[in-house]
């Protein structure tokens, strides 16, 4: 026997066996990579699910509580007589103090109509533009 000559053969074998030992890395190293993330975010959802949500028991408000009466207009129809510079307001609703109401103003533009509105129901303008209707005669 003499001397290990390297043949086409061998080359080929071993270039294989790099391959398979690489890939075999690759995969490896993927594996725990996922493991890695998966181990991480199982960690922080428990965190997080464990997490004690304790308020103080004090708080401030700096809030005005809403007017009832807003929500329970249900319409306001406006009869502008511009010869006449007056217009008439007659406010529907479903509250029995206001059930149906009638308020005359010497104002005939929309926008102040819907001031002159908003003061004496004491809503803000903002309701009033969506509940009126108008009718100029």
């Amino acid at each position: 026997m003499g001397i290990w000559q390297p043949t086409a053969r061998s080359f080929r074998k071993l270039r294989s066996g790099f391959l398979a030992l690489s890939r075999l890395r690759l995969w490896l190293s993927l594996l725990a990579l996922g493991f890695g993330f998966w181990t991480v975010g199982q960690l922080v959802t428990l965190r997080i699910l464990h997490r004690s949500y304790q308020t103080s028991r004090h708080f401030i408000a700096d809030i005005q509580p809403e007017s009832t009466p807003s929500r329970r207009i249900s319409a306001i129809k406006v009869k502008i007589y511009q010869e006449s510079g007056i217009s008439i307001a007659e406010i529907t609703s479903e509250d029995p103090t206001l059930l149906e109401r009638e308020f005359q103003f010497t104002v005939v533009t929309p926008k102040d109509i819907e001031q002159a509105i908003s003061e004496e129901l004491q809503i803000p303008v903002k309701e009033v533009r969506s509940l009126i209707y108008y009718r100029v005669l």
